[in-house]
């Protein structure tokens, strides 16, 4: 873990910064140590949040890590954040070097494609106050922490429509 330790640096960064955007390669991979991010697919002047980070997790420009090729969503700060980044070639290196930080990235990962099929599901087959349910026990305290309008995009539904489920504590 020293080695690992040794390629990251510290990055501070202001609410409301974007630290990877669409239609470019980022070639680093952020460990959030404080702080939320959120990840946004733009299209046709809409923003949509498809993802949140917090404190222990990591965020990246997906196409970026895995191929190298721009990636498709941004990712802003939501909060002061408190990051370490390392660059996709150190780590890459590291993953090749040491089977144990090739392991622990291997179970990240799957932990959190794992994460995204339920909610992809949930988004499917539940209603929308089921959906926020689910939400509060995969991010818990994340609605005290950020605008109820990202929470409302990411669970497709309206601010409205969650303004309802929330005033109602269903």
């Amino acid at each position: 873990m020293q080695a690992f330790q040794d390629e990251m640096k510290l990055l501070k960064l202001p609410k409301n910064t974007i630290l990877v955007t669409s239609g470019m390669v980022d070639n680093n991979v952020y460990f959030i140590e404080k702080g939320v991010t959120r990840s946004i697919f733009h299209k046709d002047d809409l923003s949509t949040t498809t993802w949140f980070s917090m404190e222990g997790d990591i965020t990246f420009g997906m196409y970026s890590l895995y191929h190298n090729q721009p990636s498709v969503e941004s990712v802003e700060t939501l909060t002061d954040c408190t990051l370490y980044v390392i660059s996709i070639e150190r780590l890459n290196h590291l993953y090749n070097t040491y089977i144990e930080i090739a392991n622990w990235g291997r179970i990240l990962h799957q932990d959190v494609n794992r994460l995204m099929s339920h909610i992809f599901v949930e988004r499917l087959q539940m209603s929308p106050a089921e959906r926020y349910h689910c939400f509060l026990k995969h991010f818990p305290g994340l609605t005290n922490r950020i605008k109820l309008k990202y929470i409302a995009e990411f669970l497709g539904m309206s601010i409205y429509t969650l303004s309802r489920i929330r005033a109602n504590k269903e």
